[in-house]
């Protein structure tokens, strides 16, 4: 039965069987890098403190946006770094592993703030209804970045016969077709949602 893109529903859940491994990694990296955040805003303000202060500083980039121009920043912002993740991870997948660290980091560092300060339902509630669909996609994103990394070292050694241009394009197809969607959506949550519930 053929599907969004061309793509039959058999194979669409075959490519997410094969990302399976990678979107577990993808999990692992990113709360080893909230625990790092964690302990590094717990045990070492100072080395944490400049972090903490560009992420209020890109926050503020945001505030007092009207909610269409936010929900189109947060999309592109979104948007964009995942599709980086997706093509550039065929350099053996060094940037998702990267980008997936340093956010855990960042959310290591928020979580720690929340805390600290006993606003954790605050948090949970600001968070839970467009990241729910968000970091699922996120990490998506990043689990075909790691895949095609591992398609590229095995390319790159001789060990892989099909063509990393042929599964990055698979990657893309993916990307357009399942995450470019759940990122708008969770866009329009975020701007029109839960701006209103946060500033109430």
């Amino acid at each position: 039965m053929a599907s969004a893109g061309g793509w039959s529903r058999g194979e669409q859940a075959r490519y997410f069987r094969e990302l399976g491994p990678y979107f577990v990694a993808s999990i692992l990296l990113l709360l080893a890098g909230a625990a790092y955040g964690i302990a590094t805003s717990a045990y070492a303000p100072r080395l944490s403190a400049p972090s903490a202060e560009a992420l209020r500083e890109f926050t503020r980039l945001f505030l007092g946006l009207p909610k269409p121009y936010l929900a189109l920043a947060i999309f592109l912002n979104n948007g964009l770094k995942t599709l980086a993740v997706v093509v550039l991870g065929t350099f053996a997948g060094i940037l998702p592993l990267i980008f997936l660290l340093v956010n855990g980091y960042v959310l290591g560092l928020v979580l720690h703030s929340s805390m600290e300060s006993g606003g954790m339902p605050a948090f949970f509630l600001a968070v839970a209804p467009h990241g729910t669909i968000e970091l699922p996609a996120i990490l998506l994103g990043t689990s075909i970045g790691l895949m095609l990394g591992a398609h590229g070292i095995k390319w790159a050694l001789g060990k892989e016969v099909k063509p990393l241009g042929i599964e990055l394009a698979r990657g893309l197809r993916f990307y357009l077709i399942v995450i470019v969607p759940l990122l708008l959506l969770a866009a329009l949550i975020e701007a029109f949602i839960t701006a209103a519930i946060t500033s109430k």
